[in-house]
């Protein structure tokens, strides 16, 4: 084993818990969405709305959300929707998905280009540059995308894509479904995996790369000496 392991080790088991957390904030945020969409489809009635807009015909029946009661003389509005776009928006891939997505693609990728690669970098003694892995790759690409492009990739960007060219379509904007988010988490813990892997594969009950699903760093306890 040599000395740099032990070092690999923790930091890949800091980069997992900070992936498994990004995991809990985007399924909450999920549920928050679907509970929302829920909650106004069901209380129609708790929602204030003009008494003309309501019934007219190709006009959308509007929802007004307020920080105060809605029979107060002066209730403090902070945003009127109209209600199907309020559904849409916390539907799956609805906007607010699509937000919750692009956040968590464009940090797990600054997390590992400004974090976890420069230090594994210095464990190993090599350039940053050194450590190249696909996955990292496809989210740098589908990162530029959003930050810089309103989440549109390009044909000549999609072609560049190795592990996650089924997000999107070239020239379509990124609107991953919940399973192909899902898959992204997964196919990232998968690429740490075999990062930490790569050069401890040609000893004895090493596994093989195709085989690793995904990265599980246990935390143990030093053991007791007697």
């Amino acid at each position: 084993m040599r000395p740099s392991f032990e070092e690999e080790l923790a930091i890949a088991q800091a980069f997992t818990d900070f992936i498994n957390r990004q995991v809990g904030v985007y399924c909450d945020a999920l549920t928050a969405f679907t509970g929302n969409k829920a909650r106004i489809e069901r209380h129609m009635a708790h929602v204030l709305r003009p008494s003309r807009s309501y019934v007219d015909d190709g006009v959308p029946h509007v929802m007004w959300a307020s920080f105060e009661e809605p029979d107060r003389p002066e209730p403090l509005l902070h945003r009127i929707v109209p209600i199907k776009q309020f559904a849409e928006d916390n539907s799956e891939r609805g906007y607010n998905h699509q937000q919750a997505c692009w956040s968590a693609i464009v940090f797990l990728f600054a997390y590992w280009d400004e974090n976890v690669r420069p230090a594994l970098a210095r464990a190993r003694g090599v350039a940053p540059n050194a450590i190249s892995v696909d996955a990292f790759g496809d989210l740098r690409l589908l990162r530029k995308a959003i930050i810089h492009n309103g989440g549109v990739l390009a044909k000549t960007e999609h072609r560049k894509l190795k592990l996650f060219g089924h997000l999107c379509s070239p020239d379509m904007q990124i609107t991953p479904s919940h399973d192909e988010m899902h898959s992204v988490f997964c196919l990232v813990k998968k690429a740490l995996a075999q990062v930490i892997l790569a050069e401890a594969l040609h000893l004895p009950g090493a596994p093989k790369l195709e085989d690793v699903a995904e990265l599980t760093v246990q935390r143990v306890a030093p053991s007791r000496q007697p």
